[in-house]
C-alpha cells in the first residue's frame, strides 16, 4: 500500500522514530507489542495473519492486539506473568472466571 507518506510522516502518526519504521520495513525487527494497536488502526486491518484457531493462540493474539505484554496483562488480572505464559503455551488452562476476566480485559471472545 503506497499512501505517498514519508517514513517520518508515518513515524509521527504511529508515535515512533523514523528509524523504527525503517527497521520494520526492512524486516530487521518486528514491532513491539505496544505499537500493534496503532499499526492495526492506521492500516485498517490486522497485518499479522488470520485469526488463530485454538485458545492459546487466540489469547496471545488478543493480548498483542491490545498492545499488552504478558507482564501487563498479568498485572491487570492480579496474577503472576508466568501464569499467562503457561496459558499461552498450552501448559495450563485458566479457570472459567479467569477466562471471563480475560475476555473483558482484552475486549474479545476467546472461545
Amino acid at each position: 500500500m503506497d499512501l505517498g507518506l514519508r517514513h517520518s510522516d508515518l513515524a509521527r502518526q504511529l508515535g515512533v522514530w523514523t528509524s523504527t519504521v525503517n527497521t520494520w520495513e526492512n524486516h530487521r525487527f518486528d514491532p513491539e507489542v505496544r505499537h500493534v494497536p496503532r499499526i492495526v488502526q492506521f492500516l485498517g486491518y490486522d497485518p499479522f495473519g488470520p485469526p488463530p484457531s485454538n485458545f492459546t493462540s487466540r489469547l496471545k493474539a488478543a493480548r498483542i492486539a491490545a498492545g499488552l505484554t504478558r507482564r501487563q496483562l498479568a498485572r491487570r488480572l492480579g496474577i503472576h506473568p508466568a501464569t499467562v505464559a503457561k496459558w499461552e503455551r498450552g501448559e495450563a488452562q485458566p479457570m472459567m472466571d479467569f477466562r471471563k476476566r480475560l475476555q473483558r480485559k482484552l475486549g474479545t471472545q476467546l472461545e
